[in-house]
């Protein structure tokens, strides 16, 4: 344009050049000479793809009018006595004229003058407004007389940073609109006006110091996307770069966040931006949002939640724990929590998956995930038709649930009173439906809730779940179903710390009588003073439920009996475990099932006896013995090899379940017969 110098830059889609340009041009205003002179709003100037002049905008406009001139023609002839004074006049339009005529566009007072001169208004006067609908009404459904209406309300505030900032949802929404009536023309200068819009967004967003200019900006573009989903890649084509937007972010324009998700970057790309404090800040922030466009587009702090849950799931295990760090603290926690009281599922579900990953990184974090997390959210997904949403859950389950017994059991009553019977046969169809790992995770709750119901005889949802576990533990060797089968098996019946370790081990050992320090520091690193250890509902929760699962019979045994033989020393030892732990209650059996137990069991048992392995594993091997083998059983122990029974011997100055179980077999001499009635005497002796 005449007189116009091109200083700045133009937002683009060019790596190297990282700074958005725009053209800075000043005028007098033609309009009123009194007035001083003023600077005018900074237009993008692509170098490719120049942007639509002023001129342009002028005849574009000038050729909508005649367009919908011609389609009124009839209409206005037949109502010209009652409409000479609403038909609209190229007068009217004396702003496209000066639009045309001016060097730039600048910042000034726009009037529009009557037909008969009588007054000046502002063009987004709102009459203004209302004679375009007039006459958008009689020209019936004439979408070129809206286009227009549209276009003067919207345009020339849009032009003007000043009246870009103290735009609304209202206003926004009227964008977005004209955008889609332009983005169903075909006609090219139709696509001009499109450009004019977009540019003068970007300029708002890239170029503008003031937070209300750029917070209008991205609201705006956040409406056209959202009602017209190309127009992401028309943002992408003019240049709008993510960094950008991340910096919006980090000044507190909380809707950038919308932005960025519905632009859907690569997890590269979020990453690079080191947005992460930026997006916690936004969901930790209270009414961070407000509009009429809530319904229609994710909140920021949900946009915010989406784009952390790629930032913890997307990348390595390093990556992600390191990015799980910065949000792992109860202060953020507790806060994150906030988002769970609000009625949005999309933004629960990326709420549900970032706890999920935090309790996985660290364990702390259960103890006020479970203190304030709506459980009957979580039910809700459980009951919902879509898998994706039952996953969700079910992780959700499979984690919080690795806590001290008593918490655990709190929280299973809560569970059962919210779901009520429903939620059990729900789980009951996750059996029969979803993939096999998911079939293992609502096994384990519905084993648990079937629990508490405390039904005597047998129950349809244990033997149901039992199966499913059953079936994962005897599949491929080494494989993650029977590894995550065994794993869920062996925890059944004993506790989790707060950190949702098994301490499951730790409370059967002590049952053994293992009380030296020393002896105890031989294991494992347990925390032998974990409060966890001394929940007495432990004991009275592993009766229970190994009542249940001893009441199916033998296949349970034989199942146990087949992994206690497997290469796969996690998948033998989760054996040995739940072995170890249905044993308390095994001795309070007849004396058929006992028998029939150990009959199966105790070969496999006695191998983790030697004096080769961890002492933990023989501590329990030690425990399982006693306790199944008591009674008939006791005729096997003293045929027990001679590594085993020196391994008793060593057990015997550390647990006195090793001691008595060695002055069984000492009483047997090889060279010394025993009649049946003597051994049975000596074994109801020392036991």
């Amino acid at each position: 344009m005449d007189g116009t110098k091109c200083s700045g830059r133009i937002p683009t889609i060019n790596a190297v050049d990282r700074r958005p340009e725009v053209c800075d041009q000043k005028v007098q205003s033609p309009c009123s000479t009194s007035e001083p002179e003023l600077t005018a709003l900074s237009l993008p100037c692509a170098p490719k793809n120049p942007m639509p002049n002023i001129e342009a905008i002028s005849e574009l406009s000038a050729t909508i009018m005649q367009d919908r001139d011609k389609k009124s023609y009839t209409i206005r002839n037949i109502h010209a006595d009652k409409e000479s004074n609403q038909t609209l006049n190229p007068h009217k339009f004396l702003f496209f004229d000066h639009i045309a005529s001016s060097t730039s566009l600048q910042k000034h007072r726009i009037t529009l003058t009557n037909h008969q001169g009588s007054h000046a208004r502002d063009i987004q006067n709102s009459s203004s407004w209302k004679s375009f609908n007039k006459v958008s009404s009689h020209s019936g459904k004439d979408s070129t007389s809206e286009l227009l209406g549209i276009f003067e309300k919207t345009i020339p505030k849009l032009c003007f940073f000043g009246g870009l900032g103290k735009s609304d949802d209202d206003y926004a929404e009227e964008v977005a609109k004209f955008y889609k009536m332009l983005n169903n023309k075909t006609e090219i200068k139709y696509g001009m006006f499109k450009d004019v819009i977009l540019d003068q967004l970007l300029a708002g967003i890239s170029t503008s110091k003031e937070e209300r200019v750029i917070r209008a900006s991205v609201s705006i573009l956040t409406a056209i996307i959202s009602a017209n989903k190309s127009a992401i890649e028309d943002i992408k084509k003019k240049g709008l770069q993510l960094h950008v937007l991340a910096s919006a972010l980090k000044q507190n324009v909380h809707e950038a966040a919308i932005l960025i998700y519905l632009i859907n970057p690569s997890p590269g790309e979020i990453k690079t931006l080191e947005i992460l404090p930026a997006l916690v800040e936004v969901v930790c922030t209270p009414g961070s949002y407000k509009g009429g466009m809530a319904s229609l587009l994710p909140t920021p702090p949900g946009a915010s939640l989406k784009i952390i849950e790629v930032l913890v799931t997307a990348f390595d295990y390093t990556t992600n724990n390191k990015h799980l760090a910065a949000i792992s603290s109860p202060c953020i926690i507790s806060r994150l929590l906030d988002v769970a009281r609000t009625n949005n599922l999309n933004e629960f579900l990326s709420l549900a998956t970032v706890l999920i990953k935090c309790m996985q990184f660290d364990g702390q974090c259960r103890k006020y995930i479970l203190q304030f997390t709506p459980v009957t959210r979580f039910i809700l997904l459980l009951q919902s038709n879509k898998n994706h949403d039952k996953f969700i859950a079910l992780e959700f389950f499979h984690e919080i649930l690795r806590i001290p017994r008593s918490s655990a059991i709190s929280l299973l009553q809560k569970i059962q009173k919210e779901g009520s019977t429903d939620i059990m046969h729900k789980l009951m169809d996750c059996l029969q439906q979803l993939q096999p790992e998911y079939q293992l995770l609502a096994a384990n709750v519905l084993l648990q809730l079937d629990t508490m119901n405390n039904s005597p005889g047998r129950s349809v949802f244990g033997e149901e779940a039992m199966k499913v576990v059953r079936k994962h533990l005897a599949s491929e060797e080494g494989s993650s179903m029977q590894l995550l089968s065994a794993y869920i098996l062996s925890n059944l019946g004993g506790t989790y710390a707060w950190t949702g370790e098994p301490y499951t081990v730790a409370w059967l050992v002590k049952k053994t009588g293992l009380a030296s320090p020393y002896h105890c520091n031989m294991l494992r690193n347990f925390n032998w003073l974990d409060k966890s250890l001394q929940d007495a509902f432990t004991d009275s929760w592993c009766s229970r439920i190994s009542r249940s699962i001893i009441n199916i019979g033998n296949p349970i045994f034989h199942a146990l009996e087949k992994g206690l033989k497997s290469k796969i020393r996690i998948v033998s030892r989760a054996c040995l475990i739940t072995i170890a732990w249905l044993g308390c209650e095994i001795t309070k059996c007849p004396d058929g099932i006992r028998n029939s137990a150990c009959e199966i069991l105790l070969s496999g048992i006695e191998q983790f006896l030697h004096p080769g392995l961890e002492l933990e594993d023989r501590l329990l091997a030690c425990l399982c013995i006693y306790n199944y083998a008591s009674g008939k059983g006791m005729q096997k122990v003293i045929y027990f090899s001679e590594g085993v029974k020196e391994s008793l011997r060593r057990l015997s100055s550390i647990t006195w379940m090793a001691e008595e179980l060695h002055k069984v077999i000492n009483y047997y001499q090889p060279n010394k017969s025993v009649s049946t009635h003597q051994l049975a005497e000596l074994i109801h002796a020392y036991m």
